[in-house]
């Protein structure tokens, strides 16, 4: 990586750090973008290259950890739906585990926030939409018409979601991924029903 792109990535870094660190302490709606630029000794100008509002930087990450679920279910070895649906999962929860301080203040805001909420509920939904489409596909059946692969991600996304918000409520403490694993494989049973009834169903077609 060159000087330039370092320098960059410890900017972003420090603005996350700093923009935290001021909502905890001042609240969100009384942190101004000047301040975080400061609190992180960048230039008001430094943070807009990186966020384009103060909601965004709330929101960092997101769409990194969404690309990387797709990508662990899709690199899966796993012969069944569960399995690498768990291995998604598990995925979500190393990279939020990987920052516990910043996700846990983060995930308060959201709590506290009716426009960060709406937003957090958008990106919730962009996930079920994405992982819908990759259940179809890894069942061969249409995301459209057929339920089972948009139940199968949906339910899944919820066991994630009652994970970290417990894990949240505990102030980041203890073990995510084993937290989320205990959550997901309570969905086992539902998850192999619908793969099995996915699959029943296309050889009757077949045959």
């Amino acid at each position: 990586m060159d000087q330039r792109r370092m320098r960059g990535q410890r900017n972003r870094v420090a603005l996350i750090a700093a923009a935290v660190e001021l909502f905890e302490i001042e609240g969100y709606d009384a942190t101004t973008v000047d301040q975080i630029a400061a609190a992180a000794g960048v230039a008001p100008r430094t943070y807009f290259h990186h966020f384009a509002t103060k909601e965004d930087i709330l929101f960092d990450g997101y769409a990194e950890r969404l690309d990387e679920a797709t990508r662990r279910f899709r690199a899966s070895r796993s012969t069944t739906l569960w399995g690498a649906l768990s291995e998604t999962s598990a995925a979500v929860a190393e990279a939020i585990a990987a920052q516990p301080e910043i996700f846990v203040v983060r995930a308060r805001m959201y709590a506290s926030h009716p426009a960060l909420r709406a937003t957090r509920l958008r990106i919730n939904d962009d996930w079920i939409d994405q992982m819908t489409r990759e259940v179809a596909r890894w069942l061969d059946a249409d995301p459209d018409s057929d339920l089972r692969p948009r139940l199968a991600a949906t339910v899944v996304n919820g066991a994630n979601r009652a994970a970290i918000d417990t894990w949240v409520a505990r102030d980041g403490r203890g073990d995510l991924v084993a937290l989320m694993g205990q959550a997901v494989v309570l969905l086992r049973p539902s998850i192999n029903r619908i793969e099995r009834l996915v699959r029943e169903d296309r050889r009757r077609h077949v045959g």
